[in-house]
């Protein structure tokens, strides 16, 4: 898969490990049960893959007209 942006994989990378570090220091913090720490990030990261498919497609059909 090429990518038109160089160094976007590594911003995601780094997104995914800042949101993991931040549901951890939450998780810590409110003393939520360990479990819920994987819920919450997979749905987080869920969300955000809806929206970037979003913007992907909005952006498509813009080139489109």
């Amino acid at each position: 898969m090429a990518c038109r942006r160089p160094g976007f994989g590594l911003m995601l990378a780094g997104l995914i490990v800042t949101l993991v570090g931040f549901a951890v220091a939450l998780t810590a913090a409110f003393g939520i049960p360990r479990h819920w720490t994987t819920v919450g990030v997979g749905v987080a990261l869920l969300v955000a893959g809806a929206v970037r498919a979003a913007l992907r497609d909005r952006r498509s059909d813009a080139g489109a007209s």
